[in-house]
C-alpha cells in the first residue's frame, strides 16, 4: 500500500522538525525560565511572519493547487497584533516597542515568503505554521499564562475556536495533503519547502536564544 503523502512528509521533515522543536529558547520559554518579554519578542517575529504568509495566501487563494487550504480562520497576524496591545499597553508587564526589536532571521523568513513563486512552496510554510499552531502550539497559551501569568486577552494567537474541534480540523488538512498530486502539484517541492520553513524557523529561534542569553548575562 502506498504511504499517504501527509505521512511522507511529516517522516521527511522529523528530524529538523524535532531540532527546532527543542531549540534551547523554546524549551526555556515553554519551562518557564524566560519571562513575559521573551514571549512577546516571540510574538514580535510572528507579526511579521504570519503578515506576510497571509497576504501570499490571499494572492494564490484562487489557484487550483493551493486553494483547498486557504481559510481565513486560520489566519492569526490580527490576533498577535492584538496579543501584543495588550502586552505592551498593560502596567504589569511594562513593555514597550522598544524592548521588542524585530531580527534579522525574522526579516529574511519574511523576505523569503514574499518572494515565493509556487502554491507547492505555499503550502510548505501553510502546512508549518497553522499545523503546528494546532498541535504542539496549542500547549503555548496555556503555559504562557501557567509561567508567566499572562491574561487569556494577551494568548488570543492559540485560540482556534472558529474551527471546532482541532483533530477533525487536522485529519481534514492531512487528507488534502495527499490530495496534492491530484491538483498537479508536486509534492517533493512542497517536501523540500518544508525543510526550508523549518530551517528559517531554527535560525529564527537560535537568534532569539542568543538573545535571551544576552539579556540574562546582563542581569546577571
Amino acid at each position: 500500500m502506498t504511504e499517504p503523502f501527509s505521512a511522507r512528509l511529516k517522516a521527511s521533515t522529523a528530524t529538523i522538525h524535532d531540532e527546532v522543536e527543542h531549540t534551547d529558547f523554546m524549551v526555556d520559554l515553554m519551562e518557564g525560565r524566560l519571562d513575559s518579554r521573551a514571549y512577546a519578542l516571540l510574538l514580535k517575529q510572528y507579526e511579521v511572519i504570519y503578515g506576510v504568509l497571509e497576504q501570499r495566501s490571499r494572492e494564490f487563494a484562487e489557484d487550483t493547487i493551493f486553494a483547498g487550504f486557504y481559510d481565513a480562520n486560520l489566519f492569526r497576524h490580527e490576533r498577535i497584533v492584538w496579543d501584543l496591545q495588550e502586552l505592551t499597553s498593560s502596567d504589569q508587564f511594562r513593555l514597550s516597542d522598544v524592548d521588542l526589536p524585530l531580527t534579522r532571521s525574522a526579516e529574511v523568513y519574511a523576505a523569503h515568503l514574499a518572494g515565493i513563486e509556487s502554491p507547492e512552496q505555499l503550502i510548505a510554510h501553510h502546512y508549518t505554521r497553522y499545523l503546528g499552531d494546532l498541535s504542539g502550539g496549542q500547549a503555548i497559551g496555556a503555559l504562557m499564562a501557567r509561567h508567566y501569568a499572562l491574561p487569556t486577552s494577551a494568548l488570543t494567537m492559540w485560540d482556534f475556536a472558529e474551527l471546532g474541534k482541532t483533530k477533525p480540523y487536522k485529519d481534514a488538512y492531512r487528507l488534502r495533503l495527499n490530495d496534492i498530486a491530484g491538483t498537479g502539484g508536486d509534492e517533493q517541492t512542497v517536501i523540500d519547502e518544508t525543510m526550508t520553513a523549518f530551517r528559517l524557523n531554527g535560525e529564527l529561534l537560535a537568534e532569539l536564544t542568543a538573545m535571551s542569553q544576552r539579556s540574562a548575562a546582563t542581569i546577571a
